[in-house]
């Protein structure tokens, strides 16, 4: 006959967890068990219902041979099982709750009783000795019959509370309902004596996602190169990434205290290469029947090919019981073996050839869900590290006065950065919500830091003017050619301590028509050129591209303030751009200015 031990998951603690970021997490429970020499059979209980069947393993440690894992599925009625203890204890208090109420109905009609014989009774009938006998007698009983029912009354309610603390742990408890699975490890022990067993297993409704905090401190400036006397200090910045994992679970099984580690595999993906199916063409079909009365036309031709073919499907249910496998059909004696691979590792980056895996350093606690309405997210922290910022100030005051702070990071931390948001904090104070791509060590990203306030921009009013065509680019037209010059001017005040590096971007209109043609005036530039122009006081400019605009998706500009999309030609795009060294305390203005040539007469609308 086999030795039963029944296991309660609920009363041990799970020991380690693997989320991955699919929907999916693995589950570690180590489980002592006493054994008897000869066969045992090891029924885990109250295992979660999104365990899935396919991914239990089970390992032991002892002198003992795993010889057979077997699934029981959830109860239809994914209720409690009324085998079990809890269930038997329930069934026995309603029976006792009825028994008290039947005794309390006696007693309340023996009170009942009593008090109609005594109003039968008539004073001028009854002899005095009698009556006084019989009050007596009518106290003491009455006392009793008091005393009894309220006694039944106390017994009632305290039989009823604890029948209603085992209705809620019985059918009460959603997270109850959501552990029925069980499963039955049956071991071939050699002698009696402890032995311990590795129970693993996969669920669904875990997942976790990345999330970044990211902290940029600007200080005053830093020192100026020594070789070079017209070296400009820059800003000394510092900048901090919190690597965070965002973690969700609904499992039904709470992780208290458990070694957690983050995946980034996909297990739910398939491993087998898909295959391409024949693609074919044919004549359409011939069109249907408008109308019985008109004569039908034949068409030469095969039959439509691109018809909806009907599939029909069946699905066998699964017996309740499923024998899995032999789970480990060998002899585990050599402990030291066992307990080096139970070994944890301090918090590390361990990489897979298609994956990468974060374990986190501690013990963290996870509970799972208790409302399936909304989840709840938790956060561990999976690193934090220092990365070497390069700033970058970039404002296109037509579309918005504002001067927009982004930073070039390279990636030196041994971590791979995953896609996910960030919550960007300047000098202490939170100033945007941005993302942060998918970044390996050594790779470059740019991340946006928000507005910089102590950039002030003042785009001013533009000045147009007509023209006399006489000394200027139009000389040849002089007298079929209206000319209007533009002239749009912007200043940028840096009160910052320190010296900062500042791209403007502003735009001259383009023609689609040739008789109207448009010439940039300030600043002087040749056509196509894509390489700096000095200009003074530490200012140049060029013409931008289609791809310098680009740079603007990192901005976090809002939306309708970007750029048009241009042409890849420099000068036809329009796009102009500048670059200005701007000293601390110091004002930088930039002149844009450009004429308007149309035929004499004509009017010109932009758009």
């Amino acid at each position: 006959m086999s030795n039963v031990v029944t296991i309660d998951t609920a009363r041990h603690p799970v020991h380690s967890v693997s989320v991955y970021q699919s929907d999916r997490a693995e589950i570690r429970r180590l489980l002592p068990v006493e054994l008897k020499t000869g066969q045992n059979e090891v029924c885990i209980e109250r295992l979660p219902n999104s365990l899935d069947r396919d991914s239990i393993r089970v390992e032991g440690l002892g002198n003992a041979v795993i010889f057979d894992v077997i699934y029981h599925s959830s109860p239809p009625n994914g209720g409690a099982d009324k085998d079990t203890p809890g269930h038997k204890a329930f069934v026995e208090t309603g029976k006792r709750i009825s028994k008290l109420q039947s005794e309390k109905s006696t007693v309340e009609e023996q009170i009942k009783m009593l008090g109609s014989y005594s109003t039968t009774m008539k004073a001028d009938l009854v002899d005095h000795s009698k009556l006084a006998s019989f009050l007596t007698l009518y106290e003491e009983r009455k006392r009793k019959l008091n005393e009894s029912l309220q006694s039944l009354d106390e017994e009632i309610q305290m039989a009823q509370e604890t029948e209603e603390e085992q209705r809620d742990a019985l059918f009460l408890d959603e997270e109850s309902k959501k552990r029925t699975i069980k499963v039955t490890v049956v071991v071939l022990a050699d002698e009696d004596g402890p032995a311990e067993l590795s129970l693993s297993y996969g669920v669904s409704s875990a997942s976790w996602s990345p999330t970044y905090d990211i902290r940029a401190q600007i200080g005053t400036m830093s020192s100026p190169a020594k070789d070079s006397k017209d070296a400009a200090s820059s800003p000394s910045t510092s900048l901090t990434v919190h690597y965070r994992a965002s973690i969700t679970q609904a499992t039904g099984e709470d992780w208290t205290n458990v070694a957690l580690d983050l995946s980034t595999a996909s297990p739910h993906l398939g491993t087998e290469i898909p295959t391409l199916t024949p693609h074919h063409i044919s004549l359409p079909a011939p069109p249907p029947k408008r109308s019985r009365k008109r004569k039908s036309v034949t068409r030469s031709g095969g039959p439509a090919l691109f018809r909806a073919a009907r599939s029909s499907s069946s699905e066998e249910d699964d017996d309740d019981n499923e024998h899995v496998g032999f789970a480990a059909y060998e002899q585990l004696c050599s402990a030291p073996a066992a307990l080096s691979r139970m070994k944890m590792v301090e918090s590390r980056t361990v990489e897979g050839a298609v994956s990468t895996n974060f374990v986190i350093s501690g013990l963290t606690s996870v509970p799972t869900d208790t409302d399936n309405s909304h989840s709840t997210y938790h956060k561990v922290t999976v690193a934090e590290f220092n990365l070497e910022p390069k700033l970058e100030w970039i404002a296109v005051p037509k579309k918005q006065t504002s001067v927009f702070l982004r930073c070039q990071l390279k990636n030196t931390s041994p971590y791979v950065l995953l896609p996910g948001p960030s919550s960007v904090f300047m000098d202490g104070n939170f100033v945007c919500k941005s993302t942060v791509p998918l970044v390996s060590p050594q790779e470059t990203f740019s991340t946006s830091l928000g507005v910089d306030p102590a950039l002030r921009v003042t785009y001013h009013p533009l000045v147009k003017k007509a023209k006399n065509a006489t000394g200027s680019k139009f000389l040849t037209l002089q007298t079929k050619t209206d000319v209007t010059s533009h002239i749009q001017r912007v200043s940028i005040k840096n009160t910052r301590l320190a010296d900062i590096e500042l791209s403007m971007k502003d735009q001259i209109p383009t023609s689609d028509n040739a008789d109207y043609k448009v010439t940039l005036v300030e600043p002087t530039l040749k056509d196509g050129q894509k390489e700096w122009a000095a200009l003074r006081n530490g200012i140049r400019a060029r013409w931008a591209s289609n791809k310098d605009n680009g740079d603007e998706d990192d901005l976090e500009i809002p939306s309708g303030l970007k750029t048009p999309p241009m042409s890849s030609v420099p000068e036809e795009s329009g796009m102009v751009e500048w670059g200005c060294e701007i000293g601390a305390g110091k004002m930088a203005d930039i002149t844009l200015a450009w004429d308007i040539a149309v035929p004499r007469g004509c009017t010109w609308v932009s758009y």
